[in-house]
């Protein structure tokens, strides 16, 4: 004689065997009862008890009823926990314009305007000042943020890295033995520790000396620890 279904559950449940069935009626099957639960690892559970069952007794006592419980998986809310979520810092936007000429590396903040012909006329001579002689410069520039993502930094701190990354990638390249950076706003980017290895000169931006030519004596004093002697 078959087991009673509700019974096989209980003593499963008691052994610690989850019982199982198909989501979907198998072909030729027979068709599925479906009282078998799963239970689930820390999932709410609510407590049905059932029709009182006759249970086996000795021989001349009246049968016995047991009430029945099963633990039956109760549906939660999907809600999503709660993300402690570090804010990032406000983006910021400038624009780096390096020029590389005869081994000497001279960066400036753009401030929103383009480079024009006489800022790269006046590096070129100055580099003509420093080291004797100037080739044909070659341009790079940095805009920061290089991408849009919000989710990424694009703060000042990562500013700062970025820069320090593009300026040391260029100077490995060009091989470069001083690094001038031409105006206060433009300093106040370019980081010094991960440059300490070449010679470092902060100056004058090239639109102050095209604006105002008599800071370039200033200039001229500020680039002497690189200018090569005879």
């Amino acid at each position: 004689m078959p087991m009673n279904e509700l019974n096989r559950m209980r003593y499963l449940q008691a052994m610690g065997i989850d019982s199982y069935v198909s989501r979907q009626q198998l072909p030729g099957a027979a068709l599925t009862r479906r009282l078998a639960l799963v239970r689930k690892a820390q999932s709410p559970m609510a407590r049905i008890t059932l029709p009182a069952q006759e249970q086996p007794s000795p021989q001349g006592k009246p049968p016995q009823r047991q009430r029945v419980e099963l633990a039956v998986d109760k549906p939660v809310a999907n809600v999503a926990p709660a993300v402690s979520e570090k804010p990032l810092t406000p983006a910021v936007r400038f624009s780096l314009v390096a020029i590389f000429c005869d081994g000497i590396a001279w960066v400036e903040s753009l401030n929103g305007r383009p480079l024009a012909k006489e800022q790269v006329q006046l590096v070129r001579g100055m580099t003509r000042a420093v080291c004797g002689e100037a080739g044909s410069p070659r341009i790079a520039q940095l805009d920061w943020p290089i991408h849009n993502n919000p989710q990424l930094d694009q703060g000042e701190e990562a500013a700062k890295a970025g820069v320090a990354a593009f300026l040391l990638r260029h100077i490995e390249e060009q091989k470069c033995r001083a690094l001038v950076i031409l105006g206060a706003d433009c300093g106040a980017l370019v980081p010094s520790t991960p440059l300490s290895g070449i010679n470092r000169v902060e100056t004058c931006s090239t639109v102050q000396m095209l604006e105002e030519p008599g800071c370039k004596q200033q200039v001229w004093a500020d680039l002497q620890p690189i200018v090569l002697r005879a």
